[in-house]
């Protein structure tokens, strides 16, 4: 007796496993591409916050000398101890603060007798500063 072919149509158990195979080869390449891309999506924003509260002390640091200009007989050395008090403007890291001028080649120097007119400020946060030359 003779066996009929059978109609049975389907996969076989090796093609099934390198199926598998290449789908997780597959699967774990994405998992590390897309996870170092998620974990730095962050950055760039984080950048742009730490900008935006540098130039909003700024503009503190602005609106309060204005008045100290119009209220304070030494407004200069007023403001220059708020500057070095913590958190009086907010949260940075204040880099510089001190009283310069310039030479005749506009080159900075320090200036260390008293009446000096030009305070320079200098703050960070994070990988940004920012730097102003208040007078009188």
């Amino acid at each position: 007796m003779k066996s009929e072919p059978s109609d049975q149509t389907g996969f076989t158990l090796i093609e099934i496993i390198v199926t598998l195979t290449v789908t997780a080869i597959l699967s774990v390449m994405l998992a590390q591409f897309m996870g170092t891309s998620l974990s730095r999506s962050a950055e760039p924003i984080v950048s742009m916050q730490e900008g935006m509260a540098l130039q909003n002390v700024f503009e503190s640091m602005n609106a309060d000398y204005k008045q100290l200009l119009l209220s304070d007989t030494t407004p200069l050395d007023t403001f220059k101890n708020r500057v070095e008090t913590a958190g009086f403007y907010g949260t940075y890291i204040l880099t510089d603060s001190k009283y310069i001028l310039f030479d005749g080649n506009q080159v900075e120097v320090p200036c260390s007798t008293p009446g000096c007119r030009i305070l320079k400020v200098t703050i960070s946060m994070g990988d940004h500063s920012l730097t102003s030359l208040f007078t009188r």
